[in-house]
This record gives C-alpha cells, structure tokens and sequence, in this order.
C-alpha cells in the first residue's frame, strides 16, 4: 500500500506494521470478496504473519472507540485507493 494511501492509518494509537497489513488485507475483503486466509494470500502475506496482525489488531480493537475509529479510516483509505486507482475520464 503507498505510503500516502495509509495516512489515515497514522493517526490510530494502533500497533502500525499490524494495523497496515490488517488494512491491505482488508480492502483486497472490500474489493474482491475474498476470505482474510485468501486476501492475505493473494497480497503475499505469509499465515503467520496474518495471524500476528489479526490477533493485535483484534486486541487493539477491543479498547473503547478504536474500532469505530478504524472503520472510519479504513474507509477513508478506501476512497482515496479508489480515487487514485480510476480510470481518468478525460
């Protein structure tokens, strides 16, 4: 994920590297429907890693107001992911 697409990542009092990888696995969900085993897969993310990141994140998440926080940065990643990503209409 480019370094500016996770800006709204920043400011999250989150575990960084766990909550970047959680994030690219989570919009490959948004974008293609896929299982998190797959999406991580599919990024090059090896199990292992994917079970570090789910289970901190998961924690971290459980702490009042991080999850709605993360939600709403998510989505703003995803905007800005998509913004980027769409064909020019010109």
């Amino acid at each position: 994920m480019p370094e500016h697409w996770a800006a709204p990542l920043d400011a999250l009092d989150a575990p960084q590297r766990q909550l970047r990888r959680d994030a690219a696995i989570r919009l490959v969900q948004m974008a293609t429907g896929r299982s998190r085993r797959s999406a991580a897969l599919y990024l090059g993310i090896p199990l292992g890693s994917l079970q570090s990141a789910t289970a901190s994140i998961r924690t971290w998440q459980k702490q009042p107001g991080n999850a709605e926080a993360y939600q709403i940065a998510l989505h703003h990643v995803a905007e800005i992911a998509a913004t980027e990503t769409q064909p020019d209409n010109q």
